[in-house]
């Protein structure tokens, strides 16, 4: 009875993730049109890009399972898939369209000047927003409706963006005001509260991470609860097989 009741409430689980799948259908197929076209860019006009053209490949077949993904073709990990999906087009974009402008650009003398130049590339910007939204969708499908899980996602992300924060100053202004020689009282003080401040952010990260993944663990259950749902509801268990020795 309990296994019959079992098949409407995954038929309605998946009528509510509908809506996420479409939203994965549309923005791949979107991404494998221009795909399609980014690929004859890359070798359809001099100078050849052929970098450009091996990233707008794997992008193509990143859209074409992203459009099997919204189809409910991989209906067991749909949120890890569309992850994986959004990650590869943010990277094949990233590393295709430097490849065009260092090859292209004229003016891109230096890497930073091409970076610059990639960040206000439309295709890079449009490419980066699919993957924004892919990732948004992933999230929605991985944790559904379960407020406590976006709470602790959220919590996670707020601890996390200090540390963000912190390395960026570190790899920026900061080098030089870390990296100074320690000429006095002043000096060890700053060393000393730098020493703290590495301290409050290896805590943050820790805190950010357990935040993260404790977000999926809520909505995925603890282990084993399905089987203890499942005496409890009365499941039919195996018998014990006989014991020839034992006494009538």
């Amino acid at each position: 009875m309990n296994s019959k009741a079992s098949g409407p409430q995954t038929e309605d689980a998946r009528d509510r993730l509908a809506p996420l799948r479409l939203g994965v259908l549309v923005v791949s197929a979107a991404v494998g049109l221009s795909a399609i076209w980014g690929a004859w860019d890359a070798v359809g006009r001099e100078p050849r890009v052929w970098a450009l053209f091996g990233f707008e490949i794997v992008t193509l077949i990143a859209a074409v399972l992203g459009v099997l993904v919204g189809l409910g073709r991989f209906r067991e990990a749909p949120a890890l898939s569309a992850f994986s999906i959004a990650g590869t087009i943010f990277a094949s974009a990233t590393l295709g369209r430097f490849s065009a402008i260092v090859t292209r650009a004229t003016d891109a003398g230096s890497e930073g000047q091409a970076v610059r130049q990639m960040l206000k590339d439309p295709m890079f910007d449009a490419r980066f927003i699919a993957s924004v939204v892919l990732g948004a969708l992933a999230l929605s499908l991985a944790l559904g409706k379960d407020s406590r899980s976006w709470r602790s996602l959220t919590a996670g992300i707020l601890a996390a963006l200090p540390v963000v924060a912190a390395l960026g100053w570190m790899l920026g202004s900061g080098r030089a005001w870390l990296l100074a020689p320690v000429d006095g009282a002043a000096d060890i003080a700053r060393v000393v509260g730098a020493l703290l401040g590495g301290l409050a952010l290896v805590v943050l990260a820790s805190m950010a991470v357990h935040l993260v993944v404790r977000a999926f663990e809520v909505r995925m259950g603890p282990v084993g609860a399905a089987n203890a749902a499942g005496r409890r509801s009365g499941a039919p268990r195996k018998a014990a097989a006989a014991n020839p020795n034992k006494g009538a």
